[in-house]
């Protein structure tokens, strides 16, 4: 029996590349403090700019939905488009706008809001709770029973287990 004479092997550094994931920091505002740490500034500013527009967009729909609470609807459409006006793909003020049509008596029209949410994030139960109201007051029950077991999954997955 002959042995080689190049019995190395390159090996994938395993605890190296998960301790990089530890490491890396989640979220825009996270990636722009490690730049300007760094002095990558051009980095830091598109990382900050992306974190101001993530803030400014949850904060138009959490308006919206307080001044839906406070029954005013006018004023809670106009935050939800003004989420929308700086991310077109923010689910949670689409359903939003689709919840209030289907108040309104516009299911028809809520269907595209929840259509269009479920296109951006796939994984939010409020799409389909939402879809699941609007098809029922179409009469559409066994589409809106299916939305609705979607919903429940995927509510499911959100919540640990009890212990």
């Amino acid at each position: 029996m002959t042995t080689s004479t190049c019995n190395t092997v390159a090996m994938f550094d395993v605890v190296g590349w998960l301790a990089g994931l530890r490491h890396r920091p989640a979220g825009p505002m996270a990636r722009g403090l490690l730049a300007l740490e760094q002095t990558r500034f051009e980095e830091a500013v598109a990382a900050f700019e992306e974190a101001a527009a993530a803030q400014r967009v949850r904060a138009h729909n959490k308006c919206g939905v307080a001044l839906v609470r406070l029954e005013r609807r006018d004023e809670a459409i106009a935050a939800f488009y003004g989420a929308l006006s700086d991310d077109e793909r923010y689910a949670p003020a689409l359903c939003n706008v689709g919840g209030l049509l289907v108040e309104d008596g516009a299911p028809l029209d809520a269907l595209d809001y929840f259509a269009a949410a479920e296109r951006c994030d796939p994984a939010l139960p409020a799409v389909y709770h939402g879809l699941a109201v609007a098809l029922r007051a179409l009469g559409r029950r066994a589409e809106s029973v299916r939305a609705l077991r979607t919903a429940a999954r995927l509510d499911a997955r959100r919540r640990p287990e009890p212990a």
